[in-house]
């Protein structure tokens, strides 16, 4: 299988409320680049015949920008693509996502890079002891539901084929509405899921492997 990861990432979190809190980060710049490190050397190290592709959306130092281009494949930073950033830093957090993965994937799609599954882990997390390549290394699109809620899919870490990454592409382009109104990205991410034939789709509802510090508060996602 060829593989590409796609880590979304911000390492630089304005002071700007979201929706739901108003504190986006509780850690600092330096601290996010130094979980993001962490989260590409994890995809490095678990993930055989991978392709690593960052897009950011921040200010960078030019240490953490030859870091970047040093130890990815692809990398863009859309800090300076025109009205990018005010999506991207707005108080919706689906329509910050939803955007960055919009222009990630527009970039595989426009330069024809080629791959059979793509993995998509959020900055700052990483692939835990539980993670077992064995259960992605296949054809199927691996989620996981959380707490069982097929409305609520995670976003954290996904493996989707490419017929599906074409799909989901195609359903973020429609999904505007949804960003708008602060819909989570989680729920749009089951309510596209559903679109999928049951048949294509591996649920893993234990063991998943992916741990992460939330943002907002500092507290340890363990899955």
């Amino acid at each position: 299988m060829n593989n590409i990861t796609l880590i979304t990432s911000v390492i630089d979190t304005p002071k700007i409320p979201l929706s739901y809190i108003n504190t986006r980060s509780i850690y600092t710049k330096e601290e996010r680049f130094i979980q993001t490190k962490n989260t590409i050397k994890t995809m490095k190290e678990n993930i055989p015949n991978n392709k690593i592709f960052v897009v950011e959306c921040s200010l960078l130092s030019d240490e953490e920008s030859n870091y970047f281009k040093e130890n990815t494949d692809y990398f863009i930073n859309l800090y300076y693509v025109n009205d990018v950033i005010n999506r991207i830093y707005s108080i919706s957090k689906s329509m910050g996502e939803g955007t960055m993965t919009i222009y990630a994937l527009k970039y595989l799609f426009d330069n024809k890079i080629v791959f059979d599954n793509l993995f998509k882990i959020s900055g700052r997390y990483w692939l835990n002891n539980f993670f077992n390549y064995n259960t992605f290394n296949n054809n199927s699109n691996v989620i996981h539901y959380i707490n069982h809620d097929t409305n609520n899919c995670l976003t954290s870490l996904y493996k989707i084929n490419y017929d599906t990454t074409k799909k989901w592409y195609e359903y973020l382009l429609i999904s505007e509405n949804k960003f708008k109104n602060c819909i989570g990205y989680e729920s749009i991410f089951a309510d596209f899921m559903k679109t999928v034939n049951d048949h294509e789709k591996k649920i893993v509802n234990t063991a998943y492997g992916v741990s992460g510090y939330i943002s907002v508060d500092g507290s340890l996602l363990n899955v």
